[in-house]
């Protein structure tokens, strides 16, 4: 009897596990990672990668050739407009001499014979013998006036040929070059003694140094297709410098490129046939750099352009969601079979990692992480 108690004993308490075992809650059977909703702000940004460099400037060049004298600067001097940068000596050819010097004798021959003409002519018009307005008269005062100018040019040439300086009225021809901009010597390239060809050659001029305005600094850069399209004048813009990667400076996106930079080098052509993302020129300019901060134009530059904001806004991880087709969805934890059931959601901004959801749940309600779910 009391084996037949213990046999019926033992039955039961199998049973009531089966029993349990059946109507456990589902949630233990489910282990979903869980997110929540947070209110955030969400950008959508373009990225253009690209240098500073100074929005002017200039490549000095000389018009008269010569030889390089004395350089008055060095790389990096900050000069005012006017200041002397570099002299030449001339360093003329003995046919530009022999030339020079013919030209220079036949212009005071002719002006010689000038004179002797109109002298002439004076005499005979004071004897009354032609008249003061007589044409062969002012023809040869005007001759004489014409050679006298003649002779002071090539009296000027032979002068900055022989000496590098002349005279022309009150202006000084000198073969000083001076600065045309206020700013900072960028590269010098040229050194003591080197021969210098001018704009006035039928060669390709001497470039001498560059000097650039280092107040007035730009960005420079360039975006693919895809986001030159979204692209206006006037989008505030965040710049990171490569030597100061943890700055953030401010902006404005002042120019886009009409034409793909493909279509303004034809030499790249063929290198970049294959490739079907055109670049797109973009500026950056008003930024605001930081005062403490020492600048070179040629740093390397990130630009964050912002095409859309929206701030303060109710957000999901991307990873969060679920498509059927189109239509967005997230996951809800309950006590179904699943563990979970489906809500859809109006979704706004992305900025690929997160995304603004206009309608669907509520703040800071918890979701499930879509994409640690098996078999969806």
């Amino acid at each position: 009897m009391k084996k037949r108690w213990i046999a019926i004993a033992t039955l039961s308490a199998i049973a009531a596990l089966g029993i349990y075992a059946v109507k456990a809650p589902s949630s233990d059977k489910h282990h979903f990672t869980m997110l929540a909703a947070k209110n955030a702000t969400i950008e959508k940004q373009a990225i253009a990668v690209g240098q500073i460099m100074p929005a002017q400037a200039v490549k000095i060049k000389s018009q008269i050739e010569g030889i390089v004298d004395k350089i008055y600067v060095n790389l990096g001097d900050k000069v005012e407009a006017g200041s002397p940068v570099i002299k030449l000596r001339p360093n003329p050819t003995p046919q530009d001499l022999t030339r020079v010097n013919a030209d220079l004798l036949k212009s005071k021959a002719d002006l010689e014979s000038a004179k002797v003409k109109q002298a002439n002519l004076q005499r005979l018009a004071a004897q009354k013998i032609i008249p003061a307005n007589f044409d062969a008269y002012i023809q040869a005062q005007a001759a004489v006036k014409s050679k006298t100018a003649e002779l002071k040019q090539k009296q000027q040439e032979s002068d900055l040929m022989s000496k590098g300086e002349s005279n022309a009225g009150s202006t000084k021809l000198t073969s000083i070059i001076y600065a045309p901009i206020n700013g900072t010597v960028l590269d010098v390239k040229v050194d003591v003694g080197e021969p210098i060809t001018s704009t006035e050659s039928n060669q390709a001029a001497t470039e001498i140094m560059t000097m650039a305005d280092m107040n007035n600094i730009i960005f420079k850069g360039s975006v693919s297709e895809h986001d030159a399209a979204q692209l206006t004048e006037g989008m505030p813009v965040e710049l990171t410098l490569a030597p100061y990667p943890d700055l953030k400076i401010a902006g404005k996106l002042t120019k886009v490129a009409v034409q793909s930079e493909k279509l303004n080098d034809d030499s790249n052509n063929n290198q970049q046939a294959q490739s079907f993302d055109n670049g797109f020129a973009v500026e950056v300019s008003d930024i605001k750099f930081p005062k403490d901060i020492t600048l070179r134009s040629g740093f390397t530059a990130t630009a964050h352009i912002t095409l859309k904001k929206a701030t303060d806004v109710m957000t999901v991880p991307e990873r969060a969601l679920h498509f059927k087709g189109n239509d967005p969805f997230v996951l809800i934890a309950d006590d179904s079979t699943k563990g979970y059931k489906e809500v859809p959601v109006k979704l706004g901004l992305s900025d690929g990692i997160n995304v603004e959801v206009l309608s669907g749940i509520e703040p800071k309600q918890s979701i499930i992480d879509a994409s640690m779910v098996e078999g969806l």
